[in-house]
């Protein structure tokens, strides 16, 4: 592959000497000759010139390149030099570099990617250090448990494959068997390719009620879930490993939450590096599964960790299996039930809104969120349902920084539960409270209170620095 590296001296030369001058593909165009000459007596490639002026590129051989990094602090210059290649060469992929606060501006455009200074040095410099951190953290969960202990790991109301993954890697991190160390659960899973994925791979989970948690001394531990989710005490909490965003203060004897990874199977792939265990094919392919859903296949909130850990598991995994588990056999009833909620679509300047009435499966909702951002000109989907006595709100949008969680916890979570990440979120509020709230379940109540919201978040994201975004 060859690189065009346009910069405006050597610094990124220097960072990434050892790389550079092994590759002649990567030419640096400086701004500055001395620092062209100080890449070349590096044993880097290089040329100078006015990275403004389209003369400067015309020995590039810009039609070849197929990537370009820019590390340009100077906006101006960094606003001239984009929009000089988008010209020039508008199919190239652009990587632009930045500081904190110097992140370029915002734009739809599906060929630039930028990553913050702080990014580089994890992705580029760091994986040792994080190594010999997550065995100091195996050796510290290992040591929670006693080997006579029962442990219940215990997944969110209606598990996802991120949780069941999770959970059958911490059981193997700790050389535990399903008698000792059951899945637990307080809902059932409901989704047709969770249903799916646990049919394949035949993973058992246990429905438990809150009396049954403690029975005869097990101990807890939570994946991808906090305490605060079950709006009752748990009583000891000795493990929480999650990548949700705290929803509020909570006690356990010990904590890895990591906000900016995509998947909590992400940091247990990770776990099991450090302790040098090799994935069996299905307990990598359950994690593979929960990256991807998760994440949307690295495309939604995902952060460099997730691919690593996904390049980690793919040739552990079967993959045919899990091409089996995204294309379950849909209820005819669920297929009419979404078939009628786009009956009811509201559009609202990008936002679709849509109440699908009283369902039987909470499932559907999340389902048809999803979907509505398929719709042209759709940028944030808000769906809503009554489920028995609950009224369950699932929101998704395109964006990366548009602060979907907090908009719900904002608007439901003095009178239910509600949180989720920047570009997926959902709330799940008592009916009589939200009626006592908001006067009705409604279509029109809640398009009223989240457009509102929204419009206020993204007016104030406009007016905000890149590094306040994120």
């Amino acid at each position: 592959m060859k690189y065009l590296a346009i910069c405006e001296d050597d610094l990124l030369f220097r960072f990434m000497r050892r790389v550079a001058s092994k590759r002649g593909e990567a030419l640096f165009l400086v701004q500055d000759a001395e620092a062209a000459k100080r890449i070349k007596r590096g044993g880097g490639s290089s040329r100078s010139g006015d990275l403004g002026r389209e003369a400067t590129y015309k020995k590039t051989r810009l039609k070849q390149v197929e990537q370009a990094i820019l590390f340009i602090r100077n906006p101006e210059l960094w606003e001239q030099v984009y929009l000089l290649l988008r010209r020039l060469h508008p199919e190239v992929p652009l990587l632009s570099l930045s500081s904190e606060g110097e992140v370029a501006a915002d734009r739809k455009d599906p060929l630039l990617r930028e990553l913050p200074l702080e990014d580089i040095f994890q992705e580029l410099c760091a994986p040792s250090l994080l190594d010999t951190l997550n065995r100091q953290r195996v050796g510290k969960i290992r040591s929670l448990f006693r080997e006579k202990d029962k442990i219940h790991i215990l997944l969110q109301h209606d598990p996802d494959p991120d949780g069941i993954g999770g959970a059958l890697a911490l059981r193997e991190l700790l050389g535990r068997k399903r008698a000792t160390t059951p899945i637990v659960t307080f809902g059932g899973v409901t989704r047709p390719e969770n249903l799916a994925m646990i049919r394949l791979l035949d993973i058992q989970i246990e429905r438990i009620t809150y009396e049954d948690l403690h029975q005869d001394g097990a101990r807890l531990a939570l994946v991808d879930v906090q305490p605060p989710y079950f709006n009752r005490a748990l009583g000891q909490v000795d493990l929480v490993v999650d990548h949700h965003p705290r929803r509020a203060p909570f006690s356990a004897r010990y904590t890895d939450l990591r906000t900016q990874y995509g998947a909590t199977a992400t940091i247990f792939t990770e776990y099991l590096q450090a302790a040098n265990v090799e994935p069996s094919q299905r307990l990598a392919t359950a994690l593979l599964y929960g990256i991807k859903s998760d994440t949307l296949f690295l495309k939604r909130g995902s952060h460099y960790a997730d691919l690593q850990a996904f390049t980690f598991l793919y040739p552990f995994a079967n993959r045919a299996m899990i091409t089996r588990m995204e294309r379950p056999a849909l209820p005819r009833a669920d297929l009419e039930a979404l078939g009628r909620a786009l009956s009811r679509l509201q559009l609202d300047n990008g936002v679709a809104v849509i109440h699908m009435g009283e369902i039987k499966r909470e499932d559907v909702i999340p389902q048809m969120a999803e979907f509505c951002l398929q719709i042209e000109g759709v940028e944030w989907a808000v769906v809503s349902g009554l489920c028995g006595d609950r009224v369950v709100i699932s929101v998704r949008n395109v964006g990366y920084v548009r602060s979907a969680g907090d908009i719900m916890k904002r608007l439901f979570d003095a009178i239910g539960s509600a949180g989720g990440h920047r570009s997926m979120a959902k709330a799940v509020v008592p009916l009589e409270r939200f009626k006592e709230h908001f006067g009705e379940v409604s279509e029109k109540v809640i398009r009223e209170a989240m457009v509102s919201l929204i419009r206020q978040r993204e007016q104030e994201l406009r007016g905000s620095t890149p590094a306040e975004r994120t």
